[in-house]
C-alpha cells in the first residue's frame, strides 16, 4: 500500500484511497476471480485498478455509494476482459485443439456482461417481497406458465399477471438505478 501512497499528491488523497481499498479490495478481488479464475490474475487486475484509481481520485466523491462501486467493478470487468483477450490470444498460437476457443471478442465480453446481469437480477429478485419474488422466481427459474402458479399461490391467474408486470418494473427500475440499464 505504501506504494500506492507515494504516487498521491495530498493527505486528503490519501486517507480517501486508504478508505477505498480497504472498503473495495476484498469485493473486486472476488468479482475478478469470479470473472479470471486465477487467484494471481485477479490480484493483478485489482492492483491495477487502484492505479487507475490513483490517476482519477477525483472522480470519486463518495466512498461508500452504488457510483464508487459500480466505477471500480467497471474497471475491474473490463480489465479482466482485456486480460482474457490476450489470454486467448496466447492460447490460440499454442493451442492444441482448433476447437478450443471459438468464441470471438465480443462473445467473451458480452459473456461476462450477461453473467453478471443474471447475478444481479437474481439478488434483486431475492431481495423482493412477497409475492413478487415467489411469482418471478417461479415463472423464469422453474419455467412455471401463469396457470400453474396461481394455482401454486392460491392467487388468480390475473393477479399473477399483474403481481408479474409489477415485479418486472421493479426489477427494471433497480437495474437502472445501478446502472445496468
Amino acid at each position: 500500500m505504501i506504494h500506492y501512497l507515494q504516487l498521491l499528491n495530498t493527505q486528503q488523497d490519501k486517507d480517501k484511497f486508504v478508505a477505498l481499498y480497504q472498503r473495495y479490495f476484498q469485493p473486486l478481488y472476488s468479482t475478478a476471480f469470479e470473472i479470471l479464475k486465477d487467484h494471481a490474475a485477479s490480484e493483478d487486475v485489482v492492483h491495477e485498478t487502484f492505479l487507475i484509481l490513483i490517476d482519477h481520485i477525483d472522480k470519486v466523491d463518495e466512498q461508500e455509494s452504488m457510483k464508487t462501486w459500480n466505477y471500480l467493478a467497471t474497471i475491474v470487468r473490463r480489465l479482466c476482459i482485456d486480460s482474457l483477450r490476450k489470454q486467448k490470444k496466447t492460447i490460440l498460437h499454442d493451442m492444441e485443439s482448433e476447437n478450443a476457443w471459438a468464441a470471438s471478442d465480443d462473445d467473451i465480453e458480452s459473456e461476462f456482461i450477461g453473467k453478471e446481469m443474471t447475478e444481479q437480477v437474481k439478488n434483486l429478485i431475492q431481495q423482493m417481497d412477497y409475492p413478487y419474488k415467489q411469482v418471478l422466481l417461479l415463472q423464469y427459474y422453474n419455467k412455471m406458465k401463469g396457470k400453474d402458479i396461481a394455482e401454486t399461490l392460491d392467487l388468480k391467474p390475473e393477479n399473477v399477471r399483474q403481481i408479474a408486470k409489477r415485479a418486472r418494473e421493479q426489477l427494471k427500475k433497480q437495474l437502472k438505478e445501478r446502472g445496468y440499464i
